[in-house]
């Protein structure tokens, strides 16, 4: 079962005078969380692909957010992004990876000819919602170490997608991607949180009315499903209450509607249920044995060339 997830807004002030760093922050959901982050006294550093809208909103609200016209599929432009936000306030507290495409052209489509597929197609989904993630929770995490004081709180968020944990018919790259972050969370959350108290935590939003899926968000209203459409402003302050509640790691929260529910607690309590009650043990038995990830490097270890 799920728990219902409630960002507690008084909460907030909290923010004021930290150092956030945001992709995907022009325009949508990145856009509206920019405005909530520094409407509670945050300083921001976003990147994003579309440098009028990033110039316009970074105007729009003053000395506390910086703009860098970034592309996050290339390793340089996030760690440019991290510097930019060392350089002008010292530090960095917490990372939001908001950036993301939809699905590009139709790579299994049923008229593929033995001649199509001689040579590859780019994925440009892989790399913007994948890759670019990889890229970016990889360059935020020494920021975020970087003269830490004790009892500070650091958190990464990354914005996934209901197509997380469920099918998407007609999104198969799409949907693999946002799998995949689930796992990058997942396999990141307790060694982060045991070794370093840092946070990571996934949003999965599901129909939501930007630019990406108003069609859908329209074509969910006409039948009848208004209630489950999401409104950007909606994720921005889900994402504010995951950078505030400094207890919250390894969770995943589901968002419709605007209202939210934590399920990655119930899908791990729920699994002797769906998977039975043997090998769910077995399961669990062996992932204490693997839990702090070392025994990985041993492996690698005996595997590499002498």
């Amino acid at each position: 079962m799920s728990n219902a997830y409630n960002p507690d807004g008084s909460k907030f002030g909290n923010l004021r005078g930290k150092v956030v760093v945001l992709t995907g922050g022009a325009n949508g959901i990145g856009a509206c969380t920019v405005r909530d982050l520094v409407s509670n006294g945050a300083k921001v550093v976003f990147g994003d692909y579309d440098a009028k809208a990033g110039e316009a909103l970074t105007s729009s609200l003053g000395s506390d957010v910086t703009f860098l016209k970034m592309n996050v599929a290339e390793y340089s432009d996030n760690v440019n992004l991290f510097k930019l936000a060392r350089e002008k306030h010292g530090r960095v507290d917490h990372a939001v990876a908001v950036a993301g495409i939809g699905e590009r052209g139709d790579w299994f489509k049923s008229s593929l000819t033995t001649e199509d597929v001689e040579k590859p197609e780019q994925i440009g989904t892989v790399e913007v919602n994948l890759i670019a993630v990889l890229y970016f929770i990889r360059v935020a995490l020494p920021y975020l170490r970087l003269e830490r004081k004790e009892g500070e709180d650091k958190s990464v968020v990354i914005v996934g997608s209901a197509a997380g944990f469920r099918e998407s018919p007609g999104l198969p790259i799409y949907n693999a991607t946002k799998h995949g972050v689930q796992g990058v969370m997942r396999s990141l959350r307790k060694s982060l949180w045991e070794s370093e108290r840092i946070r990571i935590n996934v949003l999965n939003p599901g129909v939501t009315d930007t630019n990406m899926a108003n069609v859908v968000a329209n074509a969910f209203r006409k039948a009848g499903l208004q209630d489950a459409v999401n409104m950007p402003e909606d994720l921005a302050v889900t994402i504010l209450g995951f950078l505030t509640e400094a207890d919250m790691w390894g969770k995943s929260v589901y968002v419709e509607g605007g209202k939210g529910w934590e399920w990655e607690q119930g899908y791990w309590d729920s699994m002797p249920s769906w998977l039975g009650e043997a090998p769910t043990q077995r399961l669990r038995d062996g992932l204490k044995l693997v839990a702090s990830g070392k025994i990985w490097d041993f492996h690698y270890a005996q595997q590499a060339p002498k």
